[in-house]
């Protein structure tokens, strides 16, 4: 359907045009009128006009001035001239500013009609070529949005990469930056559709020549590949506004080609991770690069935290987790080592909280959200989830304490441990020789006996070897054997630290008592 607009200051003119469109011209959806070159103006600039019918003789602002003033219109109408003028300068001066048929009055109802026609039928084949460029261009960035999916996540060839690039009609030799959207928080309503929608927002507010493409990930991150760098700050908010969703920007600067594009990924990813962790809106790679070198050893902050709670230390494990998401914490260390150590939180704190718990005690599906601290749109909101769920795994450790007597599995463990201190033992077995979870029998065996389960297992082979360094002739590394240690040197070494006397000098010394 086609909306018009006819100008001329005669309105028996402008009246019988429009008689003659209405009743000749099919799919004209709309026809308004302007007296003068200033009302058409006001209506070209606040309405999108198909075809423009205009009188060059106009009162207050005359036609041509109208053509030249509508020249960087975004929705230009196609322009039919009429006038009483046969002249030729006049209509050279109007096909210049792209006049597509020029009517010398009185109008010629014929002449009208197929000027008006010829007219649609461009309007329309300018409208399949637009889509079918349309089109190509989104089967392009298709394809590129899956040859740069198989590079990240399949590991492809990159010659093979280079040669759909080839394809694509895109350069892989030229110079190309990275720049990651990271969009972290639940969002229900996104789908495949809507994802398509918020990147093709984003296409049209990125410099020309942006290749951006989704990462097929849960989130549906954006990746943008560009030749220009362009206001980062704008963009986000830009593109914040448009789609309501929270991104955290991550850029990798120029790399020499499109071989890197897997490089230039990983680093943008890691950037725009660090945005997120350290709450800021944008970060380079150039920034933070230095601290991938930096690994993270996870297993002592696990265990300590798990022992806090299970210790029903609340006050404590709290202070401990804040230190572990504190910001100077985060500052030091890679990525991939804070990403490992949020997963094992899950898996070896919550995940075995809500496995090991009766479901009224504790709710399951209220934290399984903290299988990723990308379910949530800040990581203050992550870690005061995570602290919700230490105070109530810490209430329900000291109410549970409360109910179970475990005097006499601790009894039994004491037992076990003084019949097998000689036998390669540790602590997981004597717990599940008394039936209690590993993690449970640490805290409640150290509150019982006001010691770790490695140093009362030591205190005990120590008094033994203790006795036959008095009472026997047998060499220091037969002692140790006999008393459970592998290695002499370990066994010098824990005896010298309980005692503060090597194996030999306790000997001689007791020797000296006897005297």
């Amino acid at each position: 359907m086609r909306k018009v607009l006819i100008v001329d200051d005669e309105k028996l003119i402008r009246k019988g045009i429009r008689t003659i469109l209405e009743r000749n011209v099919a799919d004209l959806d709309e026809i308004k009128e302007a007296s003068n070159g200033k009302e058409a103006l006001d209506l070209l600039f606040s309405e999108k006009f198909d075809i423009l019918i205009i009188d060059i003789r106009l009162p207050q602002i005359d036609g041509i001035s109208v053509l030249k003033k509508i020249q960087n219109l975004s929705h230009k109408p196609k322009i039919i001239v009429i006038s009483g003028y046969d002249e030729f300068s006049y209509a050279k001066e109007c096909m210049q500013y792209g006049a597509r048929g020029y009517i010398l009055k009185p109008v010629d109802k014929k002449e009208l009609i197929e000027i008006v026609e010829k007219v649609k039928n461009e309007l329309q084949e300018e409208e399949n070529n637009l889509r079918l460029i349309s089109l190509q261009k989104i089967m392009r960035a298709k394809m590129f949005e899956s040859e740069i999916n198989n590079i990240i996540f399949s590991g492809m060839d990159i010659d093979r990469f280079k040669e759909r690039l080839k394809d694509m009609e895109i350069p892989a030799d030229e110079k190309v930056m990275a720049v990651y959207f990271l969009l972290p928080g639940s969002n229900p309503d996104q789908n495949d559709f809507s994802a398509e929608e918020d990147k093709l927002k984003l296409s049209k507010i990125l410099p020309e020549g942006s290749h951006v493409s989704t990462i097929y990930n849960q989130r549906k991150d954006i990746l943008i590949f560009t030749r220009t760098a362009f206001c980062y700050e704008d963009i986000k908010k830009s593109y914040e506004s448009l789609t309501g969703r929270k991104v955290y920007m991550g850029i990798c600067d120029l790399q020499e080609s499109f071989e890197n594009v897997k490089l230039l990924y990983e680093r943008a990813y890691k950037a725009a991770f660090y945005s997120f962790i350290l709450s800021k809106d944008i970060e380079f790679w150039s920034q933070i690069s230095w601290r991938e070198k930096e690994k993270l050893c996870q297993s002592d902050r696990i265990e300590k935290l798990k022992e806090l709670i299970l210790a029903g230390k609340q006050k404590d494990a709290i202070r401990f987790l804040e230190s572990i998401f504190d910001h100077h914490f985060f500052n030091k260390y890679s990525a991939d080592s804070i990403l490992a150590l949020s997963e094992k939180l899950y898996t070896q704190i919550v995940d075995w909280f809500c496995h090991h718990v009766p479901k009224k005690v504790l709710d399951i599906h209220e934290y399984q959200v903290l299988v990723s601290m990308f379910n949530f749109t800040t990581i203050s909101d992550y870690v005061n989830h995570f602290k919700k769920f230490v105070v109530e795994a810490t209430e329900m450790v000291s109410a549970l304490k409360g109910i179970l007597n475990v005097k006499d599995e601790i009894d039994e463990a004491i037992k076990f441990i003084n019949q097998n201190y000689h036998k390669d033992i540790n602590m997981a077995m004597v717990a599940n020789h008394v039936s209690l979870n590993y993690y449970y029998f640490s805290s409640i065996f150290k509150e019982k006996i006001g010691m770790s389960f490695l140093d009362y297992l030591n205190k005990v082979r120590i008094e033994k070897a203790k006795e036959l360094l008095v009472n026997t002739d047998l060499k220091v590394w037969e002692i140790a054997e006999k008393v459970g240690y592998k290695n002499p040197k370990h066994f010098a070494r824990i005896f010298k630290d309980i005692t503060g006397l090597t194996p030999n000098e306790y000997r001689d010394a007791q020797k000296r008592l006897q005297e």
